[in-house]
This record gives structure tokens, sequence and C-alpha cells, in this order.
């Protein structure tokens, strides 16, 4: 079996709790607390930041020329792209831009880019592909989950859910999960279990990201 469904096939619990947690129905039905969306797409934005770390640790390790390229893509997709999308849903929904820079990552943001970042400088570049996957795949799946279901009518997150099944997002996150599958053929035992390991532990923290974001997390002592 390929690394990448019996890697899925682990997940099936907390891929079906996205689906039917509460941010999630509320994006879909377009009745999403405004301040709940604000506060994720900081948060959002502060994770971008540091994803982009990562994914230029990856291209640093890659074993090859063309896997180092596309990585090292991923990067400026991450901070061009991702940064000019955000800017734009910055100034639609009121979150300007001294708020923005205002704001620390929550405790669960903050859990979340350390995991990958201690991840990306600890262990092999097979484990840390594995460890990046869910953020590129889940994400792929849950926006075409509300894609699908959306109520189009009058939703004011419509805009945004349009940009996750967008045709060149679709193809990075093939070309990871190709080459995570690759990785895991030729990986040993060790390393195998260290790639399954990390892709649950990240799938978890995409649970915890949104939820947290439901919540209006902040940190409880200062």
């Amino acid at each position: 079996m390929q690394f990448s469904v019996r890697a899925w096939n682990n997940i099936d619990n907390i891929y079906n709790a996205i689906l039917t947690m509460p941010f999630v129905q509320e994006l879909e039905s377009g009745s999403l607390n405004k301040e709940v969306f604000q506060h994720y797409m900081i948060q959002d934005g502060i994770y971008l930041g540091e994803f982009a770390r990562v994914l230029a640790i990856i291209s640093a390790k890659a074993p090859q020329p063309d896997i180092q390229l596309q990585f090292a893509n991923n990067v400026r997709e991450a901070i061009v792209v991702e940064r000019s999308l955000h800017e734009n849903f910055f100034t639609e929904f009121g979150i300007t831009a001294k708020d923005a820079l205002a704001s620390e990552p929550s405790p669960t943001c903050l859990n979340y880019t350390n995991f990958l970042i201690a991840t990306a400088y600890r262990d092999s570049f097979a484990v840390t592909v594995a460890a990046v996957l869910p953020c590129f795949w889940i994400y792929y799946e849950v926006g075409k989950h509300i894609y699908q279901k959306a109520s189009v009518d009058a939703n004011p997150y419509q805009k945004w859910i349009d940009t996750y099944v967008d045709a060149d997002f679709e193809a990075s996150v093939n070309y990871v999960i190709g080459v995570a599958d690759q990785e895991a053929e030729k990986a040993s035992v060790k390393e195998l279990e260290l790639m399954q390991k990390a892709f649950y532990r990240a799938s978890q923290f995409e649970w915890m990201f949104w939820d947290s974001s439901y919540r209006l997390e902040t940190w409880q002592i200062r």
C-alpha cells in the first residue's frame, strides 16, 4: 500500500471531524461570525510566514534539483501569492495592516509552526515532506467539500472558498503526495514510521487550527 493511501486512511477520523466542525459548517452556510473569520485570517497569515520557512528547508534538503526547484516555487507561492491573497481579504473583512502586524501567534498556531520547524531541522527530507503534506492535502480536500456544498447565495466567504479549488493548487498537492510516496518507497522501517507519525500529528494540528480560530483562542496568562 502506498504511503499516501495508508496515511490518509489513518486520519479518517480527523478528516471527518474537520468536515463536521462548526467552523467548516458555518463557512459553508455563510453564517460564520465575522470576528471568527478575522481571527482565522490573521493566524493563517502568521502560519504561512513560518510555513514558507519550512518549505525553504525542504528545498535545501531535496535530493534532486527538480524537487528542490518545485519546493522553492512553493516557498514563493506561500510568500507572494498567498500573502497577496490575505491582504485582499484583510481589506475586505476590515482587518487593518496595523492590527495584523501587531498580532501574535495563538498557542495553537505557535505549537503547529514550531512542530513543523523542529521536524524540518531535526528529521530527514522524507519525514519533513510527510509533516507538511496535510497542510496541502487536507486544505484541498476540505476546500473541495466546502465548494461543492457551500451556499452560493450571498455567501460572504465565497471568494475565499473559490481559491481552494484552483487547478494550480491541485497540481501542487498532487506533486507533494507524489514526492512523499517516492520517498516512502526507499525509506527504512524506522523512517517510514516517523513519516506516518509526522503526517498524523500535522493532521491533528489542522483540526486544532480551525477549532482554535472558532474559539478566538488567546493566551490565558500574560
